[in-house]
């Protein structure tokens, strides 16, 4: 079917008019558009003119060029559906819905001025989402179907393609190994703080899985292999490279038995590796580049994927620092203390710089469900943890989002606090299958 053209007056559109056109109407709706000066012909009058069309009266977000740290954001509901930016009581749309998706996936919110937290992040309790209880609705999928629908109730001939459900797995590896293959004085304080802790466990576990008794508990990637090609998942493996430190704690970047595993993970059907920027390469520029070249040694290729270890993140420098260095797709957009949207979306989207207030080829793809969430900071049992992200993503699949969970190797370890959390992971695929 060929696409009719949606046709948009919208007087001395801007970067930021074409940046979110450019995400509702070809990327999200599957659809293309272009400008006119009639008003009588238009489908979408995005302007205060009168004329015919779908009218949405435009916020001045949109018409800006710079950050307005004076910019309010009020959530109000209106047939069923959760907007912010009213503008007028028009029958047509009472609300800028393009101003309001462009405030969330620019991560306007992030520039303005915030308290920190302890790893000088930005906290979810300052999102404006947060006000409404609103990080689990895919709002501006949401929207982009609602404006769908209204431009054919006015037109029935424009054509549609919007995005069907899919599913990603990505999985850090902060630890390939629990025990093995740390080194002698490693394995030796371990043993120490185990004693000095009462870990019981790990106690009577380290050495002989050191001695080769036992297999290591996080080097469980063949159990991961075969979960994953029994339904054909999509996989994409981040690598922490950084050397070792407080806070960065896995095996060296020059151990054989490391290599030979990122190389085999490479080279998995629908499996992709990415570097996991260590938690040191946010204050020194260059330990990123090491580690990026290090992994591209390794599997001699161009490194083009990455995730923030602690997903540490500051707009717009990690961004600008990652697209430097080659970095073309970026998954850091989500939170570990809430499941649901960062950016109020399910589907990948590309990053608009707002301090230079262009757009880039950088594409942000977020997170939804990460493991730590329902184990820790909602304190979920494995059961009640599959009900919550049974819910999450029965919501994904009603717009035809993209849901991307967020898992360690660690996570499927069945030691410590994540015994149980297996047949999580796999209910999770499961349920992306159906």
């Amino acid at each position: 079917m060929l696409s009719i053209p949606i046709k948009i007056y919208c007087p001395s559109p801007t970067e930021r008019h074409r940046y979110i056109f450019d995400l509702i109407f070809n990327q999200l709706l599957g659809s293309t558009y272009l400008y006119t000066d009639d008003l009588t012909t238009c489908d979408l009058n995005y302007s205060v003119d009168s004329g015919n069309g779908l009218q949405i009266i435009p916020h001045v977000l949109l018409g800006q060029d710079d950050i307005n740290k004076d910019v309010t954001v009020v959530f109000e509901q209106d047939e069923y559906q959760w907007f912010t930016f009213r503008t007028s009581n028009t029958l047509n749309c009472p609300f800028d819905i393009f101003a309001s998706a462009f405030y969330l996936v620019s991560r306007y919110e992030e520039y303005l001025p915030f308290d920190a937290d302890d790893h000088s992040r930005f906290p979810a309790h300052f999102s404006c989402l947060a006000s409404k209880n609103l990080f689990e609705e895919p709002l501006v999928n949401q929207w982009a179907l609602y404006i769908r629908d209204k431009l054919l109730h006015n037109n029935p001939s424009l054509a549609f393609i919007p995005r069907s459900f899919e599913f990603q797995s990505t999985i850090d590896i902060d630890q390939a190994w629990k025990f093995k293959n740390k080194g002698l004085f490693r394995s030796l304080s371990g043993t120490v703080r185990d004693l000095v802790k009462g870990k019981w466990e790990n106690l009577l576990a380290r050495w002989p899985i050191l001695l080769g008794l036992k297999p290591d508990p996080f080097y469980n990637f063949d159990w991961q292999q075969e979960v994953h090609s029994k339904l054909n998942i999509k996989v994409q493996y981040f690598i922490l490279l950084g050397n070792y430190g407080p806070l960065d704690k896995n095996t060296s970047h020059t151990n054989k038995y490391f290599q030979k595993l990122i190389k085999q993970l490479s080279k998995l059907k629908d499996t992709n590796v990415g570097i996991h920027p260590s938690y040191q390469s946010n204050t020194e520029t260059h330990v990123l580049e090491e580690e990026i070249d290090r992994l591209a040694i390794i599997l001699k290729t161009k490194v083009t994927a990455s995730r923030q270890h602690f997903l540490m993140h500051k707009m717009p420098q990690t961004y600008s620092k990652l697209a430097a260095r080659g970095i073309k797709e970026e998954h850091t957009m989500g939170y570990s203390t809430h499941l649901g949207f960062r950016a109020g979306i399910a589907a990948p989207f590309y990053w608009f710089d707002l301090q230079a207030n262009k757009a880039t080829d950088m594409e942000l793809v977020p997170f939804c469900a990460m493991d730590i969430t329902p184990l820790h900071y909602r304190n979920e049992s494995p059961d009640e943890a599959m009900q919550s992200l049974e819910s999450l993503m029965q919501k994904v699949k009603d717009v035809g989002g993209l849901f991307v969970s967020l898992w360690h190797n660690e996570s499927f370890s069945e030691t410590e606090r994540w015994k149980g959390w297996q047949k999580v992971y796999s209910h999770l695929l499961n349920l992306a299958k159906r």
